[in-house]
C-alpha cells in the first residue's frame, strides 16, 4: 500500500470516527412508566432546563411513534449547587472575571441540575 491509501485510509477512518462520536448523548435517557389510563411518565434530567425539557419530550415521542404527544402535566425541579437565581450571578462574576483575567469561566452547573417530569398520552 502505498502513503497516499494509508492516507486516506487514515483520513477515512478518522472522519468516521469523529462523525459517530458527533453522534453520541452524553445525556442519559430516562425509563419511560405507563400508569394507568393509557397515561405515561418519564423524566429528562440535564445541566439546563431546556436540555431537560427536550430530553423528555424526546423519551414521549420515542413512546408515542407516529402518534402525537400530548402533555396531561409537567413540573421542573432544580438540583443545583446554590439557587437557582445565585447560580446564574455567579455564573455571570465568574464569566466577567475570568474574561479579565483570561482565566475562562467556571462551570458551576452539573449534568443533573434540571429536572423536567412529565406525564403524557399518545393519541
Amino acid at each position: 500500500m502505498n502513503t497516499f491509501n494509508k492516507t486516506a485510509t487514515l483520513t477515512a477512518t478518522m472522519a468516521a470516527v469523529i462523525a459517530l462520536s458527533a453522534c453520541q448523548s452524553t445525556t442519559p435517557s430516562a425509563p419511560v412508566i405507563q400508569r394507568a389510563n393509557s397515561i405515561y411518565e418519564t423524566t429528562g434530567i440535564a445541566d439546563t432546563k431546556v436540555k431537560a425539557q427536550q430530553v423528555a419530550l424526546d423519551n414521549a415521542q420515542k413512546t408515542c411513534k407516529s402518534k402525537q404527544v400530548i402533555i396531561v402535566d409537567d413540573t421542573v425541579k432544580y438540583n443545583g449547587v446554590l439557587n437557582e437565581r445565585t447560580g446564574r450571578m455567579v455564573g455571570q462574576v465568574g464569566a466577567v472575571v475570568g474574561s479579565v483575567l483570561g482565566t475562562g469561566t467556571p462551570d458551576l452547573s452539573r449534568d443533573d441540575d434540571y429536572e423536567y417530569m412529565i406525564n403524557f398520552r399518545c393519541q
